[in-house]
């Protein structure tokens, strides 16, 4: 198959990988959702560090080409395959085409989702369901045959789920995105701990405010809402989500599993800073 060709329905090629022993076997990584924005830095990044990526994306077709292009110019290998995870069946099917494409998976980065508001008097059952299985339902499917591709090849790996800061934050209108959330990171501790057993480690990566494609990077730096609320004053980036990932799934975070690690500039630090900053500090004191 070409490397960078749609991945089409392919069988399993099981091999044995540990990763970060440092053998030379290249690393191996499944993204879902790497067409644009979070996705597409996670991708890139990880392609950086040396990993062959395999990724998906849902409608983005020409997203995912600009991807593959990007992982080009870094020297990386990437192959990638349409999927709509809340699909029955998608998540093990991409699993599947995953290993076979690449031999075998050591990483796991489940980033595919939506995003949306909702009035608690306005959402349906259908609102409900519709996110539940994009955002919730759909991770723990990919986690879960993910898994058990790398117990079944002997992978000490690493899953990966891509939160919010949302998830501990409240805000209006975002009970059902936010819960959700919620969810996925209470969800990770539980199996974190169930495939500690096996030598995989499960954790989060929750971002904050991140710019996303098409906005002016300048601009969105100097809104009041940066400002004001973000104490390192400035949006978050898909390449700092994607330096997250990358220390999360390297030999340097070995000893940590079933975390939530939040890259959010201070955004939701406890307490509110209420108008004050911080007294200059002058060396003549």
């Amino acid at each position: 198959m070409d490397a960078d060709a749609p991945a089409g329905r392919l069988g399993r090629v099981p091999v044995m990988r540990v990763l970060g022993q440092g053998d030379s076997m290249r690393k191996t990584a499944l993204v879902t959702g790497a067409s644009s924005n979070i996705g597409q830095g996670i991708a890139l990044r990880l392609a950086q560090d040396g990993y062959e990526v395999f990724y998906t994306y849902n409608t983005n077709l020409e997203g995912a080409q600009k991807t593959r292009q990007m992982i080009q110019d870094v020297g990386g290998v990437s192959h990638y395959s349409q999927a709509s995870l809340e699909v029955e069946g998608v998540p093990q099917r991409v699993v599947d085409e995953a290993r076979a494409a690449m031999g075998g998976i050591d990483l796991v980065v489940c980033n595919a989702g939506k995003d949306r508001r909702d009035s608690i008097m306005a959402f349906t059952s259908k609102d409900a369901v519709d996110l539940y299985r994009s955002n919730f339902l759909a991770y723990m499917l990919v986690a879960g045959a993910s898994a058990r591709a790398m117990v079944e090849d002997g992978v000490k790996g690493s899953i990966i789920f891509i939160t919010s800061s949302r998830a501990e934050q409240s805000y209006p209108d975002d009970f059902l995105y936010g819960g959700l959330k919620a969810a996925v990171k209470r969800a990770c501790e539980s199996v974190a701990m169930e495939l500690s057993d096996y030598g995989i480690r499960v954790n989060c990566v929750a971002p904050g405010a991140t710019l996303v494609r098409n906005e002016k990077t300048e601009r969105a730096h100097t809104r009041p809402f940066v400002r004001e609320s973000i104490p390192l004053r400035r949006m978050g980036s898909p390449e700092d989500i994607g330096a997250a990932v990358a220390f999360l799934a390297s030999p340097d975070a070995s000893y940590i599993t079933g975390i939530t690690l939040r890259v959010d500039g201070g955004l939701i630090l406890p307490g509110m800073k209420e108008g004050y900053d911080a007294i200059p500090w002058r060396a003549d004191r």
